[in-house]
C-alpha cells in the first residue's frame, strides 16, 4: 500500500467505524484506526482512551485530537525514560498534529469544536438532531488522515 493508500484508508475507515457506530468514542476510533492501518494493535489502550469522548463530558480537549497523539506517540514516543533528547524530539509529531488539528476544526476542545454540551441532555439532542454522529465521523476521518499523514511523512524522512 503506498502512502496515499494508507492516508485515504484512515480516514475511510475512521469515518466508517463511527459513522455506522462500530465505535462510539471519537478517541477510540483516530487510535483504533491509526493502530489497524498501520499493524500495531494494542487492545488495551484502545480501552483506556475510550472516556476521552467529548471531552471526557467536562468540556476537555476532543477525544479525537487525543487518540491521535496518543497514536503518534506509539510511533514516535522516546523508548528510554530517561533520555531528554528523545523526549523533546518525541514532542514535533504533536505538536504538528495539534497546529494542523486546530487549524482544521477551528479548536481543541470538543464543546468549541462542535458547539454543544454533551452532558447536558437537551443540548445532546440537539447535537443528535443537528446530525452530530456525522459531524463528528467526518472529524475523525480527517483527524485520522492527518494522523496517516504525519506518521507516513516522518517515516520516510
Amino acid at each position: 500500500m503506498t502512502s496515499v493508500d494508507v492516508v485515504n484508508e484512515a480516514e475511510r475507515r475512521a469515518y466508517t467505524y463511527l459513522s455506522t457506530r462500530k465505535t462510539l468514542s471519537c478517541a477510540q476510533t483516530v487510535l483504533l484506526t491509526i493502530q489497524e492501518v498501520f499493524g500495531v494493535r494494542d487492545d488495551l489502550m484502545v480501552k483506556a482512551v475510550g472516556p476521552l469522548a467529548g471531552g471526557s463530558r467536562i468540556y476537555s480537549l476532543c477525544g479525537a485530537l487525543i487518540g491521535g497523539a496518543i497514536a503518534l506517540g506509539m510511533f514516535f514516543g522516546s523508548e528510554k525514560l530517561n533520555d531528554f533528547d528523545a523526549l523533546v524530539k518525541s514532542y514535533e509529531p504533536i505538536k504538528e498534529y495539534y497546529r494542523r488539528f486546530e487549524r482544521e476544526f477551528g479548536g481543541r476542545y470538543c464543546i468549541a469544536i462542535i458547539g454543544y454540551d454533551l452532558n447536558n441532555p437537551n443540548e445532546r439532542q440537539q447535537w443528535l438532531d443537528s446530525g452530530g454522529w456525522e459531524k463528528c465521523s467526518r472529524l475523525c476521518g480527517k483527524a485520522a488522515r492527518i494522523v496517516a499523514e504525519i506518521i507516513t511523512s516522518r517515516k520516510q524522512t
